[in-house]
């Protein structure tokens, strides 16, 4: 039984006993109200959008600040995340009752269909740009090489974080003292 317990999936990132300790937690956390858990998710929405947003500037030392900054808010904000969800976005289904399963299930597919609209965005965006360039509309191209990298790091970090933000913003409220 106690190698049972020590079963990690290495697919999700947790072990079994770490998953059920977070979904049998009975202690009252700040973490599991849903006004605290939205308030992550602006929060790291906001983080994102600043590690876009500097790529757009000038300054490569500002610019580098906060791309440090960001990115270690975004992976900070992912632990919280984790935590405040009861780590329900990384478990394996079978540690899941059907309840919680459907719940997942259902976050993930709005997830998923956050970040097809957001890649398709891009997409669009950058071939939109490409052809206003070869076309003699904008004189030099909007993207250039060092520009790139924040919407690379922008993108994965959306990609990790997105399944817990849809979860934490969707979650019922949990039980509040």
């Amino acid at each position: 039984m106690a190698s049972q317990d020590k079963k990690f999936y290495w697919a999700h990132g947790v072990s079994r006993d770490e998953v059920l300790r977070a979904l049998s937690d009975q202690r009252s956390s700040v973490l599991y109200r849903q006004n605290v858990r939205r308030f992550l998710v602006i929060f790291a929405s906001l983080s994102m959008m600043a590690l876009v947003i500097s790529a757009l500037l000038i300054n490569g030392k500002i610019q580098s600040y906060i791309e440090g900054i960001a990115i270690g808010l975004a992976i900070t904000l992912y632990f919280i995340l984790r935590k405040s969800c009861r780590l329900m976005a990384e478990a394996p289904a079978e540690l899941l009752d059907e309840r919680l399963l459907e719940i997942r299930n259902q976050n993930y597919v709005i997830s998923y269909g956050i970040l097809t609209f957001l890649v398709g965005f891009a997409v669009g965006s950058v071939w939109m740009i490409d052809i206003a360039f070869t076309r003699g509309m904008i004189a030099e191209p909007l993207l250039h090489r060092e520009m790139i990298t924040p919407f690379v790091i922008a993108f994965f970090m959306v990609g990790v974080l997105l399944p817990n933000m849809v979860l934490a913003w969707n979650l019922p409220p949990d039980r509040e003292p």
